[in-house]
C-alpha cells in the first residue's frame, strides 16, 4: 500500500494502532534518535503498516512532534499542579521546602521506570541537534513551569529580582537533570558504588547546595541595590 493512502478502520482499532505507533515512537527515538529511525522501523516495532503513520500523523515529523507531547504535556500539567498545590499552604513554605518540593516535582517522575528514561534521552537529543519547531519545546513545555517556579521562588525566598530568581531556577533544573542523567550513566557502566544509594540523598544535598547558593545571589544583589518587585505567584 502507497504510504500516502489512508486506509479505514474502526474507531477502537484506530486509537489503538495510533496508540502502539507512539509507544514504538518512544522508545525508538529516544534509543536511537530522529535520524537513525525510520518509520518502518517504528512501525515494525508497532505492528502495523507503513502507511499507518502517515494517516494517524501525516508524517515522521509530527509523529515526532506527536511524541514529545504525549509524554511532556502529562508531566508539565502534573508539575504545574503540585507547585500550585505547594504554594496554595498555609503557612507560606520556607525556602528549603520549596526547593526540596521543586525536586521531588521535577525528579520523581523521571525515576523508577522506562519512561522517565526516555524522557531524558528524547530531550537530551533534542538539544543536541533540534527537530521540533522553533519555540514548542520551550513555549509548550519548559515556560510555564518557569514562570511558576520563578514566581514561587520569588515569594518564599530572599529578595531577588526577578532575573536573578530566573537564573536560580534554571540553576536548579540543570543540576537535576545533569545528576539523573549521570545516574544512569554510571548505572550502566556498573559504577553503582558512585552514586548515591537513594535519591533522598542527592536530594538532600540539593537542598543544602541550592539554597546556600540563592542566599548568596540574594545577598549579592542586595549589595548592588538593585532590586525589583517579586512576580505575582500564577494560580
Amino acid at each position: 500500500m502507497d504510504a500516502t493512502v489512508k486506509h479505514q478502520c474502526e474507531p477502537h482499532d484506530c486509537e489503538d494502532t495510533r496508540d502502539r505507533i507512539l509507544s514504538a515512537a518512544q522508545k525508538l527515538l529516544a534509543d536511537k534518535g530522529f535520524d537513525a529511525t525510520s518509520v518502518r522501523d517504528i512501525t515494525s516495532e508497532a505492528g502495523c503498516n507503513v502507511a499507518s503513520v502517515n494517516y494517524h500523523f501525516g508524517g515522521k515529523d509530527n509523529l515526532y512532534l506527536e511524541t514529545f507531547r504525549s509524554m511532556l504535556t502529562v508531566l508539565r500539567d502534573r508539575r504545574l499542579e503540585m507547585m500550585g498545590e505547594l504554594m496554595a499552604r498555609v503557612p507560606t513554605p520556607s525556602l528549603e521546602e520549596f526547593v526540596e518540593t521543586f525536586a521531588v516535582i521535577m525528579i520523581e517522575p523521571l525515576v523508577g521506570d522506562s519512561r522517565g528514561r526516555m524522557f531524558l534521552n528524547l530531550v537530551s537529543r533534542e538539544m543536541i541537534a533540534p527537530r521540533l519547531p522553533d519555540g514548542v519545546l520551550v513555549e509548550e513545555f519548559f515556560e510555564p513551569m518557569m514562570e511558576r517556579a520563578t514566581a514561587a521562588l520569588a515569594r518564599v525566598g530572599p529578595p531577588l529580582d526577578t532575573g536573578s530568581a530566573r537564573l536560580c531556577v534554571m540553576s536548579m533544573v540543570g543540576q537535576l537533570l545533569h545528576s539523573l542523567k549521570a545516574h544512569h550513566l554510571l548505572m550502566d557502566l556498573g559504577r553503582s558504588e558512585l552514586v548515591p544509594t537513594q535519591h533522598s540523598e542527592q536530594i538532600a544535598h540539593f537542598v543544602r547546595f541550592t539554597v546556600g547558593g540563592i542566599r548568596a545571589c540574594a545577598e549579592s544583589k542586595a549589595g548592588e541595590g538593585t532590586q525589583e518587585p517579586a512576580p505575582e505567584v500564577l494560580s
